[in-house]
């Protein structure tokens, strides 16, 4: 297994890996359009523009010794978050009809680098290898010039809490997002 930055032919796999955390979030746009148009808009999102959230630029991918992905977590600066739902924002609403935003809530916190998900394969979870993508982002951010990681965690899941506080995050504020309650964590690096 290996760590290593998204490239171009990870993309399908990686935002499928991450509707596994959507269908956790029962996000309200599910009540309109269904999980296969949401995935063609993001595709065509990541198509049409680099800074979209889910672009494979924004990714850290574990993969396995057939180049399998494992897992993947997405991130950004604080300072990109106003922008990188634009372009998926604009193909909701010219090819579906669709005129809310998918996320609505700020996320970020100011002068960090955001964490804005990780998520494992099913099959390969329990093998440290949200902690491999954590520690191999935490590098990268530090090389970037970067001086905070920031994330947040949602209240009904302590294991990820957990992990986090494990490697060195702790809470400094809190937020709901989509009706779900979150803690924000930062480590400073």
């Amino acid at each position: 297994m290996r760590i290593e930055s998204a490239v171009q032919a990870d993309q399908s796999a990686i935002l499928q890996l991450e509707q596994t955390i959507f269908d956790d979030m029962a996000l309200p746009i599910y009540d309109e359009l269904s999980v296969e148009d949401v995935q063609q808009a993001m595709a065509l999102a990541v198509a049409k523009s680099e800074k979209s959230r889910y672009h494979f630029s924004r990714a850290v991918v574990a993969k396995s010794d057939d180049n399998e992905v494992l897992g993947v977590l997405f991130g950004f600066p604080d300072s990109e978050e106003e922008q990188v739902d634009h372009a998926f924002q604009s193909i909701l609403a010219d090819k579906f009809s669709y005129h809310r935003w998918m996320f609505e809530d700020a996320e970020a916190f100011s002068n960090e680098w955001y964490i804005d998900s990780i998520v494992v394969t099913s099959a390969a979870r329990g093998q440290g290898i949200g902690t491999q993508l954590l520690k191999y982002v935490e590098a990268k951010a530090k090389r970037d010039g970067q001086k905070v990681l920031g994330l947040n965690v949602d209240n009904v899941n302590p294991r990820a809490r957990k992990l986090y506080e494990s490697l060195g995050f702790s809470a400094v504020g809190a937020l709901t997002l989509e009706n779900h309650h979150y803690t924000h964590l930062q480590k400073n690096i």
